[in-house]
């Protein structure tokens, strides 16, 4: 089993502080593995990890109906294109298409007409996002059911402490495809990840112990 946080940002977005190698440390801290960076119009950060370790690289892509991400990337997809066109960018590099946030108010998310455009090209909608209210988390999970895509959760970190605040379980895979049909069966973990870290792991010696 493999735990990674879907949706984590690096100085190599506009808006966040960590320095990509920052994150990746964090991340083998908390035993989060591959590292997935989505930073905001670059694959930079990603990108500078390559040679230190299993990193997926992701970019959040800003279109002209709001942001979507892109996870698997070879290389950058260019901002300002439309959503659908951003959609078949990211698919045409074998990548997967991110619905995040799609119903949080204060980010730059999808409109309903541009969700029904690409709506046979979205592989996840990020169902628990770390920033996002209850109300919201609750609308995408409804959206991911109807559209019958995978499941997907990030803390949406833009420092390091925000890290794995929301992370998912799920069994080692082998590129992006394998990513996506097992991300169906993953398990979601909602909490503060250190803490739950430790829990898990005074608990697994609890067991060993009977």
């Amino acid at each position: 089993m493999v735990k990674v946080d879907l949706h984590v940002h690096s100085s190599a977005s506009f808006d966040a502080t960590a320095e990509p190698e920052q994150v990746a440390a964090r991340c083998r801290q908390l035993g989060l593995a591959p590292v997935f960076l989505t930073d905001h119009n670059s694959v930079d950060g990603a990108l500078s990890l390559l040679a230190a370790g299993p990193v997926v690289i992701g970019e959040e892509i800003l279109t002209t109906g709001g942001e979507l991400i892109g996870l698997f990337l070879k290389e950058l997809v260019p901002a300002g294109l439309s959503p659908k066109e951003t959609a078949l960018a990211i698919k045409s590099q074998g990548g997967l298409v991110y619905l995040e946030h799609p119903y949080d108010q204060s980010r730059l998310h999808l409109k309903e007409d541009a969700i029904e455009a690409i709506a046979d090209l979205v592989d996840i909608v990020e169902v628990f996002n770390g920033r996002s209210g209850q109300k919201a988390n609750r609308r995408a999970a409804d959206l991911c059911a109807t559209l019958g895509a995978a499941p997907g959760a990030g803390s949406d970190a833009h420092t390091v402490a925000e890290i794995g605040s929301v992370f998912v379980e799920m069994e080692d895979f082998d590129g992006g495809q394998d990513f996506l049909a097992k991300l169906h069966e993953a398990k979601i973990v909602i909490g503060r990840s250190k803490l739950l870290l430790t829990a898990e792991a005074k608990l697994g010696s609890k067991m060993r112990g009977r």
